[in-house]
């Protein structure tokens, strides 16, 4: 029985890996994002979520006041932005939210924390390194950047 429990364990967690709900960018796309190039007058901003808290599967984003899309396990996002002030918002209980000043040029790495439970820390958004983006990204998939569909209205 205790042979068990490790291989349930892998198995668990190699399907909550499998079972990204968000929108899958294409190989291609996932390919040049793990570039981490620069764009001439724009600032790049990776959002990075790694495994972290098996618990909480999907967290909703948000950048400059709209909703992002929803992070996943092992998910990024790769936005391409004006260089100025940006807020991004991780909607957990309570929000996280982080302002960033971005340049022209500018590659920034902000790694999404994730954490449920009252004697842990809350979530939180940090800035972190190229090193320890790249070790994030080397298990993660990137996110499309497409836009979510709107939300209806009540009035609709």
């Amino acid at each position: 029985m205790k042979r068990r429990i490790p291989l349930l364990v892998a198995i668990c967690l190699a399907a909550l890996a499998g079972c990204a709900k968000g929108n899958l960018a294409t190989p291609g796309q996932d390919a040049q994002a793990r570039l981490l190039e620069p764009v001439p007058d724009k600032a790049v901003i990776y959002l990075l979520r790694d495994l972290g808290d098996i618990y909480i599967s999907e967290v909703k984003v948000g950048l400059d006041g709209k909703l992002a899309g929803t992070t996943t396990h092992n998910t990024f996002y790769r936005w391409e932005v004006p260089p100025g002030v940006h807020t991004i918002v991780s909607y957990t209980t309570p929000p996280a939210v982080l302002t960033l000043k971005t340049e022209p040029g500018g590659v920034y790495y902000v790694w999404q924390d994730i954490n449920v439970g009252l004697l842990r820390e809350p979530s939180r958004l940090e800035v972190v390194d190229a090193t320890t983006a790249r070790m994030t990204m080397d298990q993660a998939r990137l996110l499309s950047n497409t836009p979510p569909a709107p939300e209806q209205s009540a009035a609709q």
